[in-house]
C-alpha cells in the first residue's frame, strides 16, 4: 500500500486526453477515530480528525489541428492542497499537524493517430509541513515529468502506459505510469479513473440536474523534511467510500457531496531510500474508520 501511495501522490500531474479548462474547489473532513500502531494495536488514547482543502486549475493555453484534424493541445495545470490534522493525546511525534502541497505543471496531449494519443508532462513542486513560505527549504521541492501512450480501446475506454520521473528520493528516478479511464455515460454511469490517485463510480442520472453515484476514491499528500537529522518523508492517503449526489447547475457547473465513511487513514514516516519506499511493513500506522464527508464545486469551460 506504500508504494501504491507513493506513486499515485507523485503522478497527481497526469490529465486527461479529453483535456477542458477545468477550476475545482474541495473540501473534505473525516471525523475523529483511534490511532493504530503497525501491529495494528491502539496507542494509549491517541485519536485524530481531519480536513482537507484542494483547489486546482487546469487551463489550456494552444491548441492546433492538423490536416489529418489530429488536435495538438498545451496546457498548464495548478493545484494545491492543505492538509489540517487534529490530532489528540500523543505522547510522541508520530503524526505531523499540517501539510501543504503545490504543484504546477505544462502538459501536452497530442493525437498521433485514431487511436492513440501521447501525454507529455513537466513540473515542479513543493511538499512541506511548514506553514509559512519562507520557511519553506529547497528540500521541499521536487521536480518530475513523464511520457505516456494513451490508446482509445472504444469509446468508453482508455488504456496507456509510460514513464515517469521524479526526484523525490533526492535523484532522478524513473517509475511507470498507469493510464486508466473508462466512462460509460447514460441513465447508469460507470467510471473507473487513475489518472489523479483512484477513482471509481457506479450511478444513475435522475434527470438532467441530479445524479446519485456510489463511490471509491483514494488519495493523499505528502511532506519531505529532515526527521533525526535524515531527509525523510510523511505520508497521510485515505481511502474513502459513500454516496455522492450531484447536482448540476448546468452544463459547465457541477456540485459533488459525499457522505459516507473513511475506510483508511494511511500515516507515516519513511525515509527518502528507495528500500523505504517499497518495504510495505517499515510502516503500517493509520487511523481507524471514521465518517466522511465532502463538498465540492467545479467549473468546465
Amino acid at each position: 500500500m506504500k508504494t501504491t501511495s507513493f506513486l499515485s501522490i507523485m503522478l497527481l500531474l497526469i490529465v486527461s486526453t479529453k483535456t477542458v479548462a477545468q477550476i475545482s474547489f474541495k473540501t473534505e473532513y473525516f471525523g475523529t477515530s483511534k490511532y493504530k500502531d503497525n501491529d495494528n494495536k491502539k496507542v494509549g488514547n491517541s485519536k485524530g480528525s481531519a480536513a482537507v482543502y484542494q483547489a486546482n486549475i487546469k487551463i489550456p493555453i494552444a491548441m492546433k489541428i492538423n490536416k489529418d484534424s489530429l488536435t495538438n493541445i498545451w496546457g498548464v495545470d495548478v493545484s494545491a492542497a492543505h492538509a489540517s490534522l487534529n490530532n489528540k493525546n500523543f505522547t510522541q511525534d508520530l503524526v505531523l499537524s499540517n501539510i501543504n502541497n503545490f504543484q504546477l505543471s505544462l502538459f501536452n496531449v497530442r493525437q498521433l493517430s485514431e487511436k492513440w494519443s501521447l501525454i507529455a508532462f513537466a513540473g515542479a513542486g513543493a511538499y512541506t509541513s511548514e506553514t509559512q513560505l519562507s520557511k519553506v527549504s529547497g528540500n521541499s521541492i521536487l521536480g518530475s515529468g513523464g511520457v505516456i501512450f494513451v490508446k482509445k480501446i472504444n469509446a468508453e475506454l482508455d488504456l496507456g502506459g509510460g514513464l515517469a520521473l521524479t526526484n523525490a528520493l533526492g535523484y532522478p528516478m524513473l517509475f511507470p505510469a498507469i493510464y486508466v479511464n473508462y466512462n460509460f455515460e447514460g441513465k447508469y454511469t460507470f467510471k473507473v479513473s487513475m489518472m489523479s490517485g483512484f477513482h471509481g463510480s457506479a450511478g444513475y442520472n435522475f434527470n438532467k440536474t441530479m445524479s446519485l453515484n456510489l463511490i471509491m476514491d483514494i488519495n493523499g499528500q505528502l511532506a519531505l523534511l529532515k526527521r533525526d537529522g535524515k531527509d525523510a518523508m510523511f505520508t497521510h492517503q485515505y481511502l474513502v467510500t459513500g454516496l455522492r449526489p450531484e447536482i448540476k447547475i448546468n452544463k459547465n457547473i457541477t456540485l459533488p457531496i459525499t457522505l459516507g465513511v473513511n475506510a483508511m487513514r494511511s500515516v507515516f514516516f519513511n525515509e527518502r531510500t528507495l528500500k523505504s519506499i517499497f518495504n510495505d511493513k517499515a510502516n503500517n500506522s493509520k487511523f481507524d474508520f471514521s465518517p466522511y464527508v465532502a463538498a465540492e464545486i467545479n467549473f468546465k469551460f
